[in-house]
């Protein structure tokens, strides 16, 4: 587990343990339907923990309708 601190545009959005982490370039969705793009992924080694890891994710907002103009996944054919 991870101790995750989140920071969409510089404003903390996650204070919450997560089993996986988001990498650089993955999409985040967050409520009222707002996307952010990770940005940086930085371990906080300079905190020792017997809970978990501590990491920090900072993360850019997307355009409003980012997520609404991409193209639908192709079905079966």
């Amino acid at each position: 587990m991870y101790k995750v601190h989140g920071y969409l545009d510089e404003k903390r959005v996650i204070n919450w343990w997560m089993e996986h982490l988001p990498r650089i370039g993955d999409t985040m969705r967050f409520e009222d339907e707002r996307y952010g793009k990770v940005t940086e992924v930085i371990w906080c080694m300079d905190e020792p923990s017997n809970e978990g890891q501590r990491v920090n994710i900072r993360i850019e907002s997307e355009p409003a309708n980012a997520q609404h103009n991409r193209p639908a996944s192709a079905g079966p054919g």
